[in-house]
């Protein structure tokens, strides 16, 4: 008869060993980040408090992230199939220990008299959390191992104040906990998931090979399977970028508190790592669902102008963070092409450009050619050897990134960048010189039009004040609620928040929005565009709106764009929402002169 196991239940070998395999390829930065952060919260603490026992916890930290990134090579088949149990029990107990390391500095540490060494040590665990969920997700055991000791120990200092001031912490942190292991249990599952239909397909693919006469049936079977996989990771988006969305609100939030110089700093590397995060988690995505098949083009008339600049507002200052020349030549050119799927083609190409260029710079600019516009990145970076010209645009191929660090991407840019030019029909040329630079070349076609008629508000967006707009906010995620109500605070939006269409209805009688921010799934099996319904038949008018989503299936994009509002894509950037909402509320303003004076936009001169 066998024992009960004393250890965690783990899955079964085979998957256990793919789970382990995705966090092993990132424990060695995780180790090293996780060290950093006790350096940087000993430094903050010495400098406030001029306590110095913490260096013997932050040499403790060290010698347990150096026994666990060098201790793990004893181990050489750790992630194989028969050693996998035993290397996610050794990971479980080190990665306990982790976390009752940073559970005994916020018992010891955290000295809530003194704010900011409280406020110092709560950012560092909470940062740490998040961290852990991102990496230690895909097997559960080894990431509730490192939340629970790191966090409940902070609980009981607040526990012990037996003050009411504190309550919202009482309250907080358990609260912060559950959702920690909602999350992680969640994106386990993602993962679990996602590893068997990679298990399923590469079993299809072995028995397509072994076969000497593959029949057209079979052909089929394997495609509808890498089908699924794609669709799969489409419809999942949802619960994956809940965390990330709501991160970026608080962050945004954050930022307004009163912070020291050591706050803002960290503050910083936090919302770098989302960040990173959040472009990693869209990469990923847009991929799938060009795998899928759920993009579609929409070409149109198109001014290159606008576009070429608004990506160098975006792009400009990370090529002065490396020092490079960014150039952009103005251009009265206009082309037929879907406006968001170029956009996306030009992001990945000017990404790339800076990621492989150390000196130099980048130029963007459009040559009108005999029977088509040629739009060029140049850059000056290490350039591409001939015989892989052609293979830099296969998924997952990197050059010069044998160790597969993913703070050089994930190999999957210019994998979109082909999917989409043939999404749309268009050509892309490479020119390359080794050590010398690049440019890639994107062939649109000429329009038969010499310019373009552009609809502009008559007020400048940068002239309107979101001061005193009136905004209800629907969603049925409490972190969620929780950080749109804050980021709104912030801009001194009077605010609403609600978790359903019947809470929204029933807040009109003391609370008429002027503008509705409604996340598309709600619970129940209703959905924003429903709850936009339900207020316009309750008021007699439609009010301007915006929509939320995580998902990526095109009939439920279809839906929520049918409802006439503004349609975002969660993780949701604090100023993309305060673009939106500006557009919303001064096109409101310009075309409804009954509105109430606090809504006419500002006129400046």
């Amino acid at each position: 008869m066998n024992r009960p196991s004393l250890y965690p239940r783990f899955d079964e070998p085979r998957l256990l060993s793919a789970q382990m395999e995705l966090i092993d390829n990132s424990f060695g930065i995780a180790m090293l980040g996780c060290f950093l952060a006790s350096v940087l919260l000993a430094t903050g603490i010495i400098i406030s408090t001029g306590t110095y026992g913490i260096i013997l916890w932050t040499a403790c930290m060290g010698l347990a992230c150096a026994f666990g990134h060098f201790g793990r090579n004893l181990l050489p088949d750790r992630i194989s199939e028969a050693h996998a149990t035993r290397y996610a029990r050794s990971m479980t107990a080190l990665l306990t220990g982790i976390g009752g390391l940073w559970g005994v500095a916020g018992w010891f540490y955290m000295d809530l008299r003194f704010p900011p060494t409280a406020i110092c040590l709560l950012a560092m665990i909470a940062g740490m959390s998040a961290a852990a969920l991102a990496i230690f997700s895909p097997c559960l055991p080894v990431a509730v191992g490192f939340f629970l000791p790191a966090i409940l120990p902070v609980w009981t200092v607040f526990l012990a104040t037996k003050s009411i001031y504190y309550l919202p912490m009482f309250l907080g942190v358990p609260l912060y906990l559950l959702v920690l292991l909602v999350f992680a249990h969640n994106y386990s599952r993602v993962a679990r998931r996602s590893i068997q239909l990679r298990f399923a397909n590469s079993e299809l693919v072995e028995q397509l090979r072994q076969q000497t006469n593959r029949t057209e049936q079979a052909l089929r079977h394997a495609e509808e399977a890498n089908r699924a996989k794609s669709v799969f990771l489409a419809s999942a988006s949802h619960d994956l970028r809940q965390p990330l969305h709501a991160l970026g609100l608080f962050i945004v939030s954050l930022a307004r508190t009163p912070l020291t110089d050591k706050q803002h700093e960290l503050l910083g590397h936090i919302e770098a790592s989302s960040g990173a995060a959040r472009e990693m988690l869209n990469t990923l995505l847009d991929f799938s669902k060009l795998e899928a098949g759920v993009i579609k083009a929409h070409p149109r008339e198109l001014r290159l102008q606008p576009m070429l600049r608004k990506l160098e507002n975006e792009f400009a200052p990370q090529a002065d963070s490396k020092q490079l020349i960014y150039r952009v030549r103005d251009t009265v050119a206009v082309t037929i092409a879907d406006p968001g799927l170029l956009e996306i083609i030009l992001r990945n190409l000017i990404a790339n450009a800076i990621r492989y260029t150390e000196r130099g710079g980048i130029l963007i600019g459009c040559r009108r050619r005999t029977k088509y516009l040629s739009l060029e990145v140049w850059d000056t970076g290490i350039g591409v050897p001939a015989s892989q010209q052609r293979d830099i645009f296969r998924e997952f191929h990197q050059l010069g990134n044998p160790e597969r660090d993913r703070r050089k991407g994930l190999g999957l840019g210019l994998a979109i960048v082909d999917g989409l030019a043939q999404t749309m029909g268009l050509q892309i040329d490479v020119a390359s010189t080794q050590g010398r630079g690049s440019v890639f070349r994107v062939r649109l076609p000429l329009s038969d039009e010499p310019h373009v008629e552009f609809r502009n508000l008559t007020v400048p967006l940068d002239t309107f004040s979101l001061c005193r707009l009136r905004v209800l906010v629907i969603d049925d995620d409490l972190t969620v609620r929780t950080a749109v109500s804050e980021l709104l605070d912030g801009w001194e939006c009077p605010c609403m928040a609600v978790e359903s269409e019947q809470e929204a209805v029933v807040a009109l009688a003391d609370f008429v929005p002027d503008l509705v921010i409604a996340d598309y799934r709600l619970r129940s099996n209703r959905t924003g565009q429903e709850a936009l319904g339900a207020i316009h038949a309750y008021l007699g008018r439609p009010l301007p709106a915006i929509i939320l989503t995580g998902d990526t299936a095109p009939d439920r994009l279809r839906e929520a764009q049918a409802t006439g509002a503004i349609l975002l894509h969660k993780p949701v950037e604090a100023e993309t929402l305060r673009l939106a909402m500006m557009q919303l509320a001064t096109a409101s303003a310009t075309h409804d002169p009954a509105l109430p004076p606090k809504q006419q936009p500002r006129q400046e001169g």
